[in-house]
């Protein structure tokens, strides 16, 4: 094992104890409590994880989210989905979904991999709090403050160990964050796709 293999066993075994309160899963550790998951589907989701970022070691940007998206729940990676595992089954050969029926569908993710799948290598995904977060009825809601300082070890570590990467923030969280906590002062500001700004990002995109 290499010691950069070793550095991301540290980080996802991080992420695995990383606690999930009220509202809060951890795709890593926890169990779908509505009853979609596979079996043993928290250990696929880390060994997806792995596979993902090793095979990304040498991405030239950091493409850094809010927080998992619904996608992610069940693939263990920012920003996908088991839709786009099977759309682009070249890419995602060797990994695994893990929803019962393994065919979950996100809009966030549907529209990042359209714009990236023919460079994707030069992208490597990740999120500012690594939770996912939800409300009681299970849409999407921004971290909270005390949330976001929670992670800040682990948004560390990743920023440490892909530390040759230039940061691309993907909405205001991620570049409010980078900039409170000292961990990059010239990270490039993009639109997040959702809530209206799917246009916005992929013109920006295009520009890189």
């Amino acid at each position: 094992m290499t010691y950069f293999e070793q550095k991301i066993d540290t980080l996802i075994d991080k992420l695995k104890k990383f606690e999930s309160k009220d509202n809060v899963f951890n795709p890593w550790a926890d169990t779908d409590e509505t009853d979609k998951d596979r079996t043993n589907a928290p250990l696929l989701r880390r060994k997806n994880l792995k596979k993902y970022l090793i095979e990304h070691k040498k991405a030239k940007y950091i493409l850094l989210a809010e927080s998992p998206s619904y996608g992610c729940r069940y693939t263990g990676i920012a920003m996908t989905s088991e839709d786009v595992m099977q759309k682009y089954t070249d890419i995602f050969k060797g990994y695994n979904t893990t929803s019962l029926y393994g065919n979950i569908k996100e809009k966030t993710a549907s529209i990042v991999w359209d714009v990236i799948n023919k460079n994707e290598k030069d992208f490597i995904l990740w999120n500012t709090f690594v939770l996912q977060t939800y409300k009681e009825n299970f849409s999407p809601r921004k971290p909270r403050t005390k949330e976001i300082e929670s992670g800040i070890e682990i948004l560390t570590d990743f920023i440490e160990i892909f530390n040759d990467k230039e940061i691309i923030s993907v909405g205001k969280t991620a570049y409010n964050t980078l900039i409170k906590y000292g961990l990059c002062k010239d990270s490039l500001y993009i639109r997040h796709p959702s809530c209206g700004g799917e246009n916005i990002f992929r013109a920006q995109m295009q520009d890189l």
